[in-house]
């Protein structure tokens, strides 16, 4: 083969790689930043298998619907400071300890509402004063299941995430980076129960855990600050919700999510910025 054959593809290929060294040696620096935010989210749920335990039932309906309860979108609810909580939101502290490479802790705020009145299979037993009891089937309607974890479903994780450079700005004030990682941690919940027309919007407990993966991209700019734009999926599962506010009276169930998130945020080093 003529040398003018092997030469063309050789010089691109040193030229590429030419190109990607110098994008790598232009890349802004990340390690050692602590970071800071807040943002808001849409969730799905897959269906649930929810038992019912308690005097005179213990049931377990199948295949459940829920959904989330977004917020209404009003600018003085999602950036006026008093009002903030009520939406699905979504906060985190992190550390980037390597460049590509960050540890944070958060708090994900969704909500679970149980599709009203649908009808469902069920298994278990009812008091004879129930005149559901022949039924194959139940319809939820409120004289039998209110079932909410609106104060809400509150994941409380700690991710691990690890990061790749996409685009660098030229004054290395912006880039652009996807990340995949993982979560896991308790499940905070307040859950608001009627069973059978009994019960109340409970206290705070934690009632199960939850474990996933996400991904996304995010976008650093003016050096110090970043949007988020993550999808998060995963399982959780609650072996321990209070329903009724009697001690012998619980739910359990568990069930896969998926959530949408963006957040924005800001990033600070502790240290001085390392010489390339």
């Amino acid at each position: 083969m003529p040398l003018g054959l092997l030469a063309r593809p050789l010089m691109s290929a040193c030229l590429a790689l030419s190109l990607l060294t110098s994008m790598a040696q232009a890349r802004m620096e990340h390690r050692g930043r602590l970071f800071l935010a807040w943002g808001y989210n849409r969730s799905a749920f897959t269906t649930s298998d929810i038992h019912l335990e308690g005097p005179g039932y213990s049931l377990t309906l199948k295949d459940v619907k829920a959904t989330d309860r977004p917020h209404r979108f009003a600018f003085d609810t999602y950036f006026n400071p008093k009002y903030i909580w009520y939406p699905q939101y979504n906060y985190r502290i992190g550390w980037q300890f390597k460049e590509n490479w960050s540890i944070s802790l958060g708090l994900d705020h969704m909500k679970y509402v149980m599709v009203q009145d649908q009808e469902v299979a069920w298994t278990g037993e009812l008091s004879t004063k129930w005149e559901r009891t022949a039924t194959p089937t139940l319809v939820l309607d409120t004289n039998v299941l209110r079932y909410e974890h609106t104060d809400g479903l509150n994941l409380l994780s700690v991710d691990l995430d690890h990061y790749h450079t996409l685009w660098t700005g030229s004054a290395q004030r912006s880039d652009l980076r996807a990340y995949l990682g993982v979560h896991a941690g308790p499940v905070i919940a307040r859950s608001d129960v009627r069973v059978f027309g009994d019960g109340l919007n409970n206290r705070f407990n934690v009632a199960g855990a939850g474990a996933g993966i996400q991904a996304g991209f995010h976008v650093t700019f003016l050096k110090h600050f970043f949007v988020r734009n993550m999808v998060r999926t995963g399982y959780i599962t609650l072996p321990h919700v209070l329903t009724t506010g009697r001690a012998e009276d619980h739910a359990f169930q568990h069930f896969g999510f998926i959530q949408h998130a963006i957040v924005a945020g800001g990033a600070v080093r502790l240290g001085r910025d390392r010489t390339r």
